[in-house]
């Protein structure tokens, strides 16, 4: 009777929508329209264990998929969601191929699930297997597609390469298993009016560069690219 029950998942929702930090939003592009045609590509837009990370079902938050999540939603179907109801249309496509240019291209990616030692890296940089992240990124921009940059973590993390090839870049953590919680904030709703305002600000400072692992307020020399408490 509570678990997945509508007054829970709700919460979920709401948390996960005030949990989003906005670190950069050129031109004014979010909050986007809802009429509009969208891509939502990358790896972590139908992936639900990602959307969760480690300590989920398993140890690790691996070896499950999307079945094994009842009553939970993805990025992508968030995404649609919000879109349907404001009259437009959505194309999931995890390497960013289309037939029709899209108005706007959202791309979830980000941190494979992992939990203790077995999560450890030997660099804060983020980088996916032969940088396919970031040159999806690269790839809708230069088609002359906007592009919002969804981004999963558990850490600080250097990804300016991946924020310079974005027009707006949401932190999005590990957002839990209401994906509409992030169509909530990112789309506009009827008649134009902004649903849901960003509400989430860093619980730590971003690095600048990636050769700062230990940054904290208060360090001499403290230079982050994104101070604690930022968030647009």
């Amino acid at each position: 009777q509570l678990l997945g029950s509508p007054e829970h998942r709700e919460v979920a929702r709401q948390a996960a929508r005030e949990s989003l930090v906005l670190l950069k939003n050129a031109n004014k592009l979010l909050p986007l329209k809802p009429n509009m045609r969208v891509l939502v590509a990358g790896d972590g837009a139908e992936n639900i264990p990602k959307q969760n990370g480690g300590w989920t079902l398993t140890w690790q938050g691996t070896g499950i998929t999307n079945k094994n999540f009842p009553k939970s939603e993805s990025i992508f179907a968030g995404i649609s969601a919000a879109v349907k109801a404001g009259g437009g249309s959505t194309q999931l496509s995890g390497d960013g191929k289309y037939k029709r240019k899209p108005d706007v291209a959202i791309v979830v990616f980000g941190e494979e699930p992992y939990a203790e030692y077995a999560g450890n890296v030997k660099t804060i940089d983020y980088a996916s297997p032969g940088d396919a992240d970031l040159q999806l990124l690269k790839k809708l921009r230069a088609a002359g597609v906007p592009v919002v940059a969804v981004f999963f973590s558990g850490r600080p993390l250097w990804i300016n390469p991946e924020l310079n090839a974005s027009d707006a870049f949401v932190a999005a953590w590990l957002p839990g298993t209401e994906g509409a919680g992030i169509g909530d904030v990112i789309f506009r709703g009827a008649g134009g009016k902004v649903n849901h305002d960003f509400k989430g600000k860093l619980s730590f400072s971003w690095p600048r560069r990636p050769d700062q692992p230990s940054l904290n307020r208060n360090d001499p020399e403290y230079d982050p690219l994104f101070a604690y408490g930022f968030g647009l």
